[in-house]
């Protein structure tokens, strides 16, 4: 009986350590700035053929908002995400899911000089920022 109980504990504990151990994820980052460095636009996504959106955090003067839990700033979600390797388009909304609160919008192309990606990122009643952006 003692090896039984041992068999079945160990097999217990396996199953039991296995859901606990999330899948591994590849992950890229779009990282941008603008021209006076005191906006931001950080966007991490997980990398495969189908963009998964992460999390993303904006900083606009003195405004913060944030997808991820427990970090500074306002929480808001991704209401819709979209990354056709051209156009990269976010709009940010409230946890109540009532009103949009940002969008995010950059291009990118290629020209002699290289790759480049330039947008904006627009808190709902406020002028638009431009920014530039490095990344995949």
């Amino acid at each position: 009986m003692p090896r039984k109980a041992a068999a079945l504990s160990l097999a217990a504990g396996l199953v039991w350590g296995a859901t606990l151990a999330g899948p591994a994820h590849a992950t890229q980052s779009i990282g941008c700035t603008d021209m006076k460095s005191d906006s931001s636009v950080d966007i991490l996504f997980g990398a495969g053929p189908i963009p998964n959106f992460l999390s993303v955090t904006v900083i606009v003067g003195d405004r913060r908002l944030t997808t991820v839990p427990g970090q500074p700033g306002e929480q808001v979600t991704i209401a819709q995400a979209y990354d056709d390797g051209e156009v990269v388009r976010v709009d940010l909304i409230d946890l109540q899911a009532q009103n949009k609160v940002a969008a995010i919008r950059i291009i990118r192309a290629d020209d002699e000089a290289g790759p480049f990606q330039i947008g904006y990122v627009q808190i709902e009643g406020n002028v638009a920022v431009g920014i530039t952006c490095e990344g995949p």
